[in-house]
This record gives structure tokens, C-alpha cells and sequence, in this order.
């Protein structure tokens, strides 16, 4: 059984769970968008992992140490 991650979904989720402890607003602001981006890509990649896979634990090793190239 495979689970379906909206990419969109999880990253504003990742970003509410995680907010930036920077003081400026810029390096706050910096620190929410390369948060955001990072959990947008790693969502769409396991959700192209886990099309292909037939388990989910299967699509998650196959992005375990994926370098997602930001």
C-alpha cells in the first residue's frame, strides 16, 4: 500500500512544525523559503518513488539520501 503526499500540503506543514529562529526578517524569510522548497521536492520525489513502488517503505528507501539539488 502506497500513501500519497500532496507536496503543496506537506511543505506548508513542515514549515508551521519548524518556523525560523533567525532574528533578521530577511534571514527569517530565507530560512522559511529553502525550508518550504526543500519539503515541496522531497515530497514530489517520493511521490514519484512511491508510483512506482508497490510499499511505501520501498519508495521511502529510495529517498532516504536522495540530494535534492536546491
Amino acid at each position: 500500500m502506497t500513501l500519497s503526499i500532496d507536496p503543496k500540503e506537506f511543505a506548508k506543514l513542515a514549515l508551521l512544525a519548524n518556523p525560523s529562529t533567525s532574528e533578521s526578517v530577511e534571514d527569517k524569510a530565507k530560512d522559511s523559503l529553502e525550508l518550504y522548497l526543500s519539503a515541496y521536492k522531497l515530497a514530489e520525489k517520493y511521490e514519484r518513488y512511491s508510483n512506482s513502488a508497490q510499499e511505501t517503505s520501498e519508495a521511502f528507501k529510495n529517498i532516504r539520501d536522495i540530494d535534492l539539488n536546491l
